[in-house]
């Protein structure tokens, strides 16, 4: 019974597929790549330089299993320029078709060394594109849509390419990935305080990873709290509609739902790169629909066998593995999770599928002041955003600063990379805008919860006070070293204006 169950299976998932749906979504996968490594090119001062915010040095000495890189201490800001203009050119092969396996491959290990060069600040855009270029490298892709075949046979090549076929088990595992992406998100959620309150969609948008955080306000609450409720119902069900039979109405439905959510996350919160990619994926779900409806009325479809081959058998090892790296906290099964996760970060793959459901831990509101005191101790306000960049990921770096963790920090570690992180603020800041005088920062912190939804309970917390020299930035007190280890230019005696949450 087991053995003819099993043989089922793989005659299902080996099952031919037509490759144009395939090859569409390769080239909408290549587009995406194009605009994630141009987005890492123009990221490069502030992040992959040696000269930018994060010290690598100091985070593979901390995280020693991000060493596995092609990514070292020593490279200077050119290599990394030059290194994601290339890989803009390879996501243009892809495009192209011009050996999309070879340039997957090369994309794929340099996504996974920028996220590991840049750690602390990786979030779902990394994760769910470096995923894709990994797929690509299983999918049979690059059959169809090529722009040399296309070149060399004008005459016909749609017609010829509405025929081919090739093996569907690396397709069907893809598209169970996609799956496990929205249900294990989706269920997690369910474990969240604030979301089953239906405050997580208004907590999350009053982040700074939102568009535009100060726009909402609790008058907005009843409105987010149906939306709220409606993506705690919807997300884990999205799976079961998308998988539907060839025009089924809830398979239609399912696009519809898909392409709303993602619609409303993408002109909302500030990534993009992720939304875009889990959208193209309808491609993919509905490929049966559009080649029933590209082929001539005249015609019948071809029968399609079942095949198996290499790619689509390590597709389905990959997906077993990723499905027991999911299973934390299941009895039993709990026990394999490490083991299995180890195993995928050894292939490049960083996944992790709890999405949002973080929104009760990181529920944080933060403003940032800026004060420069003169020689003759005049005091100046400055603009907050000429020392804290306002970027996703700089957003990021800087609530560490505040015990807002998004990578899990030994706690031996937390000073040494809050004053890295403070020192290369302040380095910045000297480059672009050289000042006479001592700069302080300090900011508002208050906890986004229902009892304050209009953010009126901050405390000031103090952050540092350095002055810009000739040979750079020098640090006069931080949070970190409140005593004043390190000395200024000149010393000045003016405390921050409150030391709240110090």
């Amino acid at each position: 019974m087991l053995s003819c169950c099993i043989g089922r299976l793989r005659m299902w998932l080996g099952r031919d597929t037509s490759a144009l749906p395939l090859d569409v979504f390769r080239i909408l996968t290549g587009l995406l790549c194009c605009a994630y490594f141009a987005s890492l090119l123009w990221q490069v001062p502030d992040f992959s330089s040696p000269d930018g915010l994060l010290e690598h040095a100091l985070l593979q000495q901390i995280f020693w299993f991000t060493r596995f890189s092609l990514f070292h201490p020593g490279l200077g800001a050119w290599f990394f320029y030059g290194i994601f203009a290339l890989a803009c050119l390879g996501a243009c092969g892809i495009v192209l078709g011009y050996r999309v396996k070879l340039c997957a491959g090369v994309l794929f290990a340099v996504a996974v060394s920028t996220y590991r060069w840049n750690f602390i600040v990786m979030y779902v855009d990394d994760a769910i594109m470096h995923l894709l270029l990994f797929w690509l490298l299983l999918l049979p892709v690059g059959h169809t849509l090529v722009l040399g075949e296309w070149l060399r046979q004008r005459h016909g090549c749609l017609a010829r390419w509405r025929q081919v076929t090739v093996p569907g088990m690396g397709l069907h595992c893809f598209l169970a990935n996609v799956c496990l992406i929205y249900l294990v998100a989706g269920l997690w959620k369910l474990e969240s305080p604030f979301w089953h309150s239906g405050f997580a969609i208004y907590a999350t948008l009053r982040l700074p990873i939102a568009y535009h955080p100060d726009f909402w306000g609790p008058q907005h609450l009843p409105l987010l709290r149906v939306l709220n409720y409606l993506a705690l119902l919807v997300e884990p069900l999205l799976p079961l509609l998308l998988t539907r039979r060839r025009g089924h109405p809830l398979k239609w439905l399912g696009l519809c739902v898909q392409l709303g959510f993602h619609l409303g996350i993408l002109v909302t919160l500030r990534i993009p790169f992720a939304n875009l990619a889990l959208m193209a994926t309808a491609v993919l779900f509905f490929r049966d629909e559009i080649m029933h409806a590209l082929q001539p009325h005249h015609t019948t479809p071809r029968p399609r066998p079942s095949r198996t081959d290499r790619a689509g058998r390590l597709a389905l090892v990959f997906l077993l593995v990723l499905a027991l790296a999911m299973m934390r906290r299941l009895p039993v099964i709990d026990i394999v999770h490490k083991p299995a996760y180890a195993l995928l970060w050894l292939a490049g793959i960083a996944q992790d599928y709890q999405l949002f459901n973080w929104i009760d831990r990181k529920n944080y509101y933060a403003q940032h002041h800026v004060m420069l005191m003169h020689r003759d101790h005049t005091k100046q306000p400055l603009d907050a955003t000429l020392l804290f960049p306002t970027s996703l990921r700089a957003v990021l770096l800087q609530s560490y600063l505040h015990d807002v963790r998004w990578i899990a920090l030994p706690r031996r570690h937390r000073p040494a990379l809050k004053r890295s992180i403070l020192l290369r603020l302040a380095q910045r800041f000297c480059r672009r805008h050289p000042v006479p005088g001592q700069v302080t920062a300090w900011s508002q912190i208050q906890r986004i919860l229902p009892t304050n939804a209009a953010l009126t309970q901050g405390k000031n917390r103090f952050l540092m006070t350095f002055a810009c020299t000739e040979e750079g930035a020098v640090l006069c007190r931080t949070l970190v070293d409140w005593r004043g280890t390190m000395n200024c230019r000149f010393p000045a005696e003016q405390a921050p204006p409150s030391t709240g949450g110090h």
